[in-house]
């Protein structure tokens, strides 16, 4: 089983992402991606931004999404733990075991704008891991 690798950049000048995972073309924010158990995910900076996107962001964290807002509610932990961010780079391990087919959890990519003025807030955008 091969890591997945997950590109990212932000919409023109927006403060929303576009994902994609090197198979499917760029779907915004609302990227599903598909995990096996003990994969390995890696998030960073699509190499190749599409037209009207940049890549003018750092990545600075991966982290689960908030299970008391309603929409994360029946999401579950797929990550074995919060993953590590170096050099811009983001990576995390899925479960060993699997928690069953379908499964998901929303968690939050946090991003700074390069080209903000500094202190630099961080912005968030919440994609989807799904269990095959």
């Amino acid at each position: 089983m091969a890591d997945i690798n997950i590109y990212v950049c932000r919409i023109g000048n927006s403060r929303n992402l576009s994902l994609r995972d090197g198979t499917n073309s760029p779907l915004d924010d609302e990227l599903t991606t598909v995990v096996e158990p003990s994969q390995i995910i890696h998030w960073s900076l699509d190499p190749n931004p599409p037209a009207g996107r940049n890549d003018g962001i750092t990545i600075v964290s991966v982290q689960k999404a908030d299970s008391s807002i309603p929409k994360y509610r029946n999401s579950q932990q797929l990550l074995i733990s919060q993953p590590t961010v170096a050099n811009g780079v983001a990576t995390g391990q899925v479960v060993a075991t699997s928690p069953g087919t379908g499964k998901f959890e929303n968690y939050s990519i946090g991003f700074t704008v390069n080209s903000d003025a500094a202190p630099k807030c961080t912005y968030y955008d919440d994609p989807t891991l799904r269990m095959k």
